[in-house]
């Protein structure tokens, strides 16, 4: 059955009780409740604040306050290449996972990029099995002023299908966790070139309407 997403209201409690038949329009709003409860409602989340800084300290060591890089800043030698692995615990409706990150980049020698893949816990090791090769964040812009707020990089909500990519793809999208693996605690392996990270979000995305 489709999965409504306006509010549905459960029966009156006084016809819940137990040991009492329930029947007809009741079990079927406990029955609409309970798939909108389990397709809808506990979707899931996960919030990461990455103990970076990202402003240039020659500044902040004259005008003692922070100021965002520029491109004649720093960022520090560690951050520049760093590799990154943020848990998730999947549901079992988890299928599509979006991503935002906020950083800072420094355009060097090299362009700075973010390379984001899925994998698996299993054995509690971070070098699991790969279930998405993933994404990367191409060409990232760098600070143009030294009071410029983090940069944002999205990966967009799009209900893709099963990814067929063996490298990570330029082509922005969610991550896909395969059927086997939702509800399973999960990786998300973050590697950055010329990138100091301030901050990583991950959702569940929300799909209106669920056939099971």
């Amino acid at each position: 059955m489709l999965i409504p997403t306006s509010f549905i209201k459960l029966p009156s409690v006084n016809g819940c009780y137990n040991n009492n038949v329930v029947m007809g329009g009741t079990a079927t709003q406990l029955a609409a409740g309970l798939a909108q409860l389990s397709h809808c409602k506990f979707l899931g989340e996960a919030h990461y604040q990455v103990g970076h800084s990202t402003y240039y300290e020659g500044y902040s060591a004259i005008f003692k306050t922070g100021a965002r890089l520029s491109n004649s800043g720093v960022i520090k030698s560690n951050y520049k290449s760093y590799e990154y692995n943020f848990l998730y615990q999947s549901t079992a409706r988890s299928v599509r996972l979006a991503l935002l990150i906020t950083y800072a980049a420094q355009r060097d020698t090299s362009i700075p990029d973010i390379i984001c893949v899925l994998r698996s816990t299993a054995g509690n090791t971070y070098t699991g099995t790969i279930l998405d090769e993933g994404i990367q964040f191409l060409n990232l812009s760098a600070h143009q002023s030294q009071t410029a707020p983090d940069e944002v990089a999205f990966t967009g909500c799009t209900l893709i299908d099963a990814p067929t990519n063996v490298t990570p793809t330029a082509v922005v999208r969610p991550l896909y966790v395969p059927s086997l693996n939702r509800g399973e605690l999960l990786n998300i392996n973050v590697t950055v070139n010329d990138v100091a990270i301030s901050g990583v979000h991950i959702y569940d995305v929300f799909e209106v309407e669920v056939t099971p």
